[in-house]
């Protein structure tokens, strides 16, 4: 099922008086046309961004913690440097593209 969003709702049954074009496609196909109009986009979804931040924050907590607990383990491998590196760059990485604004917006 498709969740729709209220406020896409209300301006969508604004939309159909303004819109004559709207009109006489809801007429011939209406629930195929308020799903498309009015369904809730993943991509703006606040939570998945949160949720991908807080699972890549972790990995690099974990990380860290894991280093200057097992410190002279670490010293003496030099694979788990290594891992250790790669993982902690990647979600470095991954954190700065996520939190960095967009060129299109002006906020």
């Amino acid at each position: 099922m498709t969740k729709l969003s209220l406020n896409k709702v209300e301006s969508f049954i604004k939309d159909l008086d303004e819109k004559p074009g709207l009109k006489q496609e809801f007429d011939e196909n209406p629930k195929d046309t308020l799903i498309k109009n009015t369904a809730l986009n993943p991509k703006n979804d606040v939570w998945i961004y949160r949720l991908v931040v807080i699972a890549l924050s972790l990995v690099l907590l974990i990380i860290t913690t894991g280093i200057l607990v097992n410190i002279d383990a670490v010293q003496r491998s030099n694979n788990v440097i290594t891992i250790i590196t790669s993982l902690g760059s990647a979600a470095i990485g991954a954190l700065a593209g996520l939190l960095a604004p967009s060129p299109g917006t002006e906020e």
